[in-house]
Order: C-alpha cells, then structure tokens, then sequence
C-alpha cells in the first residue's frame, strides 16, 4: 500500500483541506481523510480533492474508490456520484465519545 496526501493551502498559505488515501495502484483506493475548513464547504474542495486523489491513483476506469464515510457526509458523497457498497466488512468496537487524535489515544 502507498500513501497519498493532498493539501490544500489559502492565498495566505492556512491549510484549508485535506485528503489522505492509500492505495494498491492496482484495484483499490482507501480515502482514510477528508476534511474540508467549514468557511471552504461547498466551494468544490472536497469534490476536486476525491477526483485528484482518484486519478493520481489510475482514475474510475482503473482504480475502486472506497471510504468510511461520517453519518453528516453521506449526502455529499451520494451527491458527488459515490454509491454505498455490500462489500465492506468491518469490526468496529470503539466506544465513541470524545474525538482523541494522537499516538497515545489509544487503550484509555
């Protein structure tokens, strides 16, 4: 698997969105990130970034585009030509309460 991550900077060089996928280069992309600043929302960031990551990857024709998506961001992926997949699995036994980021949020 390779990474990919795409930052999107403003005229005053503040980071405004993200993306950050892995990939095989050969059958799939996993977008891990999407996050767009809530004064860039729909201005097309997230739409342009989903497409610039999936053609650096092998673009539609080549490469399945997958991502685990946040209840409030469905609509935005259906609207952007994204459909929900039977073929995901998952294992998920994570208590969600308050959102941790950082190497040591894990085992609390």
């Amino acid at each position: 698997s390779v990474p990919v991550s795409l930052v999107v900077r403003n005229a005053r060089g503040t980071i405004v969105a993200v993306c950050f996928a892995i990939t095989d280069f050969a059958y799939w992309q996993f977008v891990t990130d999407l996050g767009v600043d809530r004064d860039y929302v729909r201005r097309g960031v997230g739409r342009e970034l989903l497409r610039l990551a999936h053609e650096l990857c092998g673009g539609e024709k080549r490469i399945i585009q997958y991502l685990c998506a946040n209840e409030d961001a469905i609509d935005f992926y259906l609207r952007i030509g994204m459909e929900r997949a039977d073929d995901i699995m998952r294992l998920n036994k994570v208590d969600w309460t308050d959102f941790t980021a950082g190497p040591d949020h894990g085992d609390q």
